[in-house]
């Protein structure tokens, strides 16, 4: 986990108007409404937010509500699978992997649109994928 305390940490953030917004996974979990469009990275572990993740999956236990989830690729368990389990997420795009993200889709209790992850960022600027 990142100290957001960390001098060495927090120096590598070049723009500093954006120190403001640093903050722990908990505070930045709070920060997520119901109907949220999340965009997240992907591909390797290093690639997607785990904490944050886990965090919100832990509120959704307590107030239920449901994001959408758009990524660059895939993710693992510690967010699909997180999510899934306390059916927190409307939907997802456009790669899972996850067991349990795969049973919610196949029985119809989320959402998912496959496509390549090229098309992604193009159709959400179009519009393709409703409205941002």
């Amino acid at each position: 986990m990142i100290d957001t305390n960390d001098s060495e940490f927090l120096s590598r953030i070049e723009d500093k108007g954006l120190l403001s917004k640093v903050c722990d996974a908990k505070t930045a979990a709070k920060m997520f409404n119901p109907g949220d469009i999340i965009g997240i990275s992907g591909f390797t572990p290093c690639g997607y937010p785990k904490i944050t993740m886990h965090e919100l999956a832990e509120r959704m236990k307590e107030t239920p509500f449901q994001v959408d989830i758009w990524t660059g690729a895939s993710t693992a368990p510690e967010l699909d699978g997180a999510l899934a389990k306390v059916d927190g997420m409307a939907m997802r795009l456009p790669f899972q992997s996850d067991p349990i993200c795969r049973e919610k889709i196949n029985t119809g209790k989320m959402h998912f649109t496959d496509m390549h992850l090229s098309h992604v960022a193009q159709h959400a600027w179009f519009g393709f994928l409703g409205h941002l």
